[in-house]
C-alpha cells in the first residue's frame, strides 16, 4: 500500500483534532426564541429588554415576561444602529439623526428625545450618561442625556463632536473611551473624558485590510472601567482580539478562530460572542493572545447580529432571535 503524502497526513490529523475539540465543546443552554417576520438588522439588550431593528421598525420584547405583547415603534427613516442603557434605547435613525426611546413599558415604547446629527446617523454606542452617534462620513457626535435619572431630566443634546478623516463603519464605547472602526484609518481610540473635546488617544492600522466593525465590553460587565481588550472585524483578517490596555498603543493580540466569516460579535467582560456559519461561538479572552473556545451552539440558519446582557445572549437568524443562557 502506498503511503499518504506527509501534507495529507498532517491535514487529516488536524481535522481529527478539530472534530474532537468540537465534540468536547459544550453548547449554551437555549432558553427560548422570538419569531421575526423580517430579518433583524441590529440588536441591543437592556435591563430585561431585547430591542430588535428591522428596516424602519423597532421591536421591543420583555424577556422577563416573554408572554407579554411585544411593542413596536415605527420611524420614518431606516434604523441603522441600536444601543441600550438601562430601560432606554438609542436609535441611529439615518438622516433623522439620533432618537431616544423609553422602554419602561415595553409594549408601548415612547419617544422621549431627538438630537439632530451633522449627517447620516449610522451607528450608536452608550456609556454612562453619554451617547455617541457615528456619522456615515464625519466622525461622531457626543450627546448628553442618556441613562434616565443619571442625566438631567429631558436633556438630550449634542455637547461635543469628533471629526474624523475617514468613514466610520462601527462604534463602541466604555470607560471614557470610544472605539471607532474607520475606513481607511483602521481602529481609532478616542478619549472622551472631556465630552466637549474628544481627543485621539491611539490608532491601529491594518494596512489595506479595512476594519468593518468593533465590539467592546458592555460597561455593566466592567464596572465602568476602561476595557483591556476589544474585538474588531476586518475584511481579510476576520475577527481579531485587540489589546487596548494601553489606549495609546492598541495592538492585535490574536486572530479569533471562528467557524466562518463573522456576521455578529458582542462582548461581556472578557468573553467574546461571535456568530458565523450558522453557529454561535463563545471565546474566553482572559489571555487575549490565546482566544479559548468555551462553548458552541448551532443556530440552524444563517447567522446575524448579536447582543448580550447580564444573563442572556441574543442571536439573530433570518426567522427568529434565539435566546441562550450565558455561561
Amino acid at each position: 500500500m502506498r503511503s499518504l503524502p506527509l501534507a495529507l497526513v498532517v491535514l487529516a490529523a488536524a481535522l481529527a483534532a478539530a472534530s474532537a475539540a468540537d465534540a468536547q465543546t459544550p453548547p449554551l443552554p437555549r432558553v427560548g426564541s422570538v419569531p421575526l417576520t423580517v430579518p433583524a438588522t441590529a440588536l441591543a439588550a437592556g435591563d430585561g429588554r431585547l430591542i430588535v431593528a428591522s428596516g424602519t421598525r423597532v421591536l421591543v420584547v420583555d424577556v422577563v415576561r416573554p408572554e407579554a405583547p411585544a411593542g413596536t415603534y415605527e420611524f420614518a427613516q431606516p434604523v441603522l444602529g441600536l444601543a441600550a442603557a438601562g430601560r432606554e434605547a438609542y436609535v441611529a435613525n439615518s438622516h433623522d439623526g439620533l432618537r431616544r426611546l423609553d422602554l419602561r413599558n415595553p409594549s408601548a415604547p415612547a419617544l422621549t428625545g431627538t438630537s439632530a446629527t451633522r449627517g447620516q446617523a449610522a451607528g450608536v454606542a452608550a456609556a454612562g450618561a453619554l451617547v455617541f452617534v457615528s456619522d456615515n462620513s464625519l466622525g461622531f457626535d457626543v450627546v448628553e442625556g442618556a441613562a434616565g435619572d443619571r442625566a438631567p431630566a429631558g436633556r438630550f443634546e449634542r455637547v461635543g463632536e469628533y471629526l474624523g478623516d475617514g468613514f466610520p463603519r462601527g462604534i463602541a464605547a466604555g470607560g471614557g473611551l470610544v472605539f471607532l472602526a474607520d475606513q481607511p484609518a483602521g481602529l481609532i481610540v478616542v478619549d472622551v473624558s472631556d465630552p466637549g473635546a474628544p481627543a485621539v488617544a491611539g490608532r491601529l492600522s491594518l494596512g489595506r485590510d479595512p476594519v468593518l466593525a468593533v465590539a467592546a465590553p458592555d460597561e455593566r460587565s466592567t464596572g465602568g472601567a476602561p476595557p483591556a481588550v476589544v474585538a474588531v472585524v476586518s475584511g481579510r483578517g476576520g475577527l481579531q482580539a485587540v489589546d487596548v490596555s494601553d489606549p495609546a498603543a492598541p495592538r492585535v493580540a490574536a486572530a479569533v478562530p471562528t467557524a466562518g466569516r463573522p456576521a455578529g460579535a458582542a462582548m461581556w467582560g472578557r468573553t467574546l460572542y461571535a456568530a458565523s456559519a450558522g453557529v454561535l461561538e463563545v471565546f474566553d479572552l482572559t489571555d487575549p493572545g490565546r482566544p479559548a473556545l468555551a462553548a458552541r451552539s448551532a443556530l440552524g440558519a444563517a447567522a446575524g447580529p448579536l447582543a448580550v446582557n447580564g444573563e442572556l445572549v441574543f442571536a439573530a437568524t433570518p426567522g427568529e432571535v434565539v435566546l441562550f443562557r450565558r455561561p
